[in-house]
């Protein structure tokens, strides 16, 4: 009986290395696509560097914003934290830690509200507007007194 339970494995490892296609198959060398360039008059070229501008100035305004509403509630924290300090305090020198305390949340606030704008880079800067093309007329000869 074990000849035969050795027969029937063999039998199905070798069914199943022949009916699974190897992994390491290298696929044939894929032929480059066409590159899609896309030829713009200069007018088109601003429009679609305009637009571009335009969104990453969207972008980064959206981010000041949100970079100024943390900061907005940092401040408002620490003059929430600043007024409960002032409000319990009983001596001079708990009212100075309590004052000192709040410029020092308005420094930290401050430091990393200018941070997070040096992170987000330079503003974007505009693209420059095609020159117009005039159209030159050749000049007319005029010439002095009545045509003869």
């Amino acid at each position: 009986m074990d000849m035969k339970k050795v027969m029937v494995a063999g039998a199905l490892v070798a069914a199943f290395a022949i009916a699974t296609p190897p992994s390491a198959i290298a696929e044939p060398t894929p032929t480059p696509s066409p590159t899609s360039t896309v030829i713009r008059t200069p007018i088109e070229q601003y429009k679609y560097e305009r637009e571009i501008y335009l969104n990453e100035v969207k972008a980064r305004d959206i981010a000041i914003r949100q970079i100024n509403t943390a900061f907005k509630s940092a401040i408002d924290k620490s003059t929430q934290d600043y007024k409960v300090a002032i409000s319990t305090a009983r001596t001079p020198d708990q009212k100075v830690l309590a004052n000192s305390g709040r410029k020092n949340a308005i420094t930290a606030a401050i430091s990393q509200r200018d941070a997070a704008i040096a992170a987000l880079g330079e503003e974007p800067t505009p693209p420059v507007e095609p020159l117009k093309t005039s159209r030159f007329k050749a000049p007319k000869e005029q010439t002095k007194g009545k045509n003869r």
